[in-house]
């Protein structure tokens, strides 16, 4: 059973099920065991003008290309696609294109995820198409346990007590302009004792203003941009509190902002969710849950120079 892998969730996760990638896409980076296969994808801002060059492109939109060359010599029995977003990595559309054009033998199966329900669900699909079914069942039993540990060791959703309380959480996955994570993300702050808002599980993330922020008032903020390592992060973070005036909200006067690598817990929807809820579980009720994660950094505020005009 040869698979290919399209974007870096589907690559994590096909890996961790023993079915690691023959090939991935320029984006794949975890884990190392990719780092050395053929990559099929590619910006097509990188394109020269050579003929030889395009001709080998078996699909493309206005960001990304995908190598027909390097996919027909895969040879693959399955290709994992995405449809969660088209900005992030190359679409299923795409991807069914350069089947039916180099005429493969391949299934294509799309990845997809709207809420953390379908993240783990995706472990059992991608188990099944890459003939890891065990593997799979293994590994979500794993995942099912966790977040069971983590949900039992939180507050009830009805805590009335104050040493009790479910914090209100915003998780910034950009922040110029703001945009509040969802899909997934909301699931995970509420299994993680946090009350979410403003957008819903399964809603896109989507932009918000610092007025609907401060409106929100989060006693915890976390900042992963998308792509972003926990230096970009921190950066982004004391960026945004420099700039925008929300040294009133509850996260900033508490000093509970932080700093997330984004590219490692809050863009992929691969079973390394389960890593991130416990990530969020640490910073939502450090009380509750060790914290020695270095891909979470806390910000100061104050010297981020936390801004105050409105």
């Amino acid at each position: 059973m040869t698979v290919v892998s399209l974007f870096p969730s589907a690559t994590e996760l096909a890996a961790a099920l023993g079915a690691t990638p023959a090939a991935v896409s320029h984006q794949c980076d975890h884990p190392p065991a990719v780092e050395d296969r053929p990559a099929l994808t590619g910006l097509v801002r990188d394109l020269d003008a050579d003929p030889a060059d395009l001709d080998r492109v078996a699909a493309r939109d206005d960001t990304y290309y995908l190598d027909g060359d390097r996919l027909a010599a895969a040879d693959p029995d399955v290709i994992l696609t995405q449809g969660v977003c088209a900005v992030c990595a190359l679409d299923a559309g795409l991807a069914r294109r350069a089947v039916d054009r180099l005429d493969l033998d391949a299934a294509v199966l799309d990845v997809h995820a709207d809420d953390l329900d379908d993240v783990l669900a995706n472990v059992e699909r991608v188990g099944e198409a890459a003939g890891r079914p065990a593997a799979a069942a293994a590994l979500r039993d794993d995942l099912d346990a966790r977040v069971d540990a983590v949900a039992d060791a939180v507050p009830p959703s009805d805590a009335v007590s104050p040493g009790d309380s479910r914090p209100r959480v915003a998780v910034l996955d950009w922040t110029d302009p703001l945009r509040h994570a969802g899909l997934w993300v909301p699931d995970l702050i509420r299994i993680a004792g946090g009350e979410p808002g403003p957008v819903a599980a399964g809603e896109r993330s989507r932009k918000v203003t610092a007025d609907e922020l401060r409106a929100f008032d989060p006693e915890v903020v976390v900042v992963g941009p998308c792509s972003a390592d926990v230096d970009e992060a921190e950066r982004a973070a004391r960026d945004l509190l420099a700039r925008e005036p929300l040294a009133d909200v509850a996260a900033v006067r508490e000093g509970r902002v932080y700093a997330m690598d984004g590219t490692a817990y809050l863009n992929r929807h691969s079973h390394r969710v389960v890593d991130t809820l416990e990530a969020l579980a640490a910073v939502i009720h450090p009380d509750r849950f060790e914290g020695s994660d270095e891909q979470v950094r806390r910000v100061d505020p104050a010297a981020a120079g936390a801004s105050h005009d409105a």
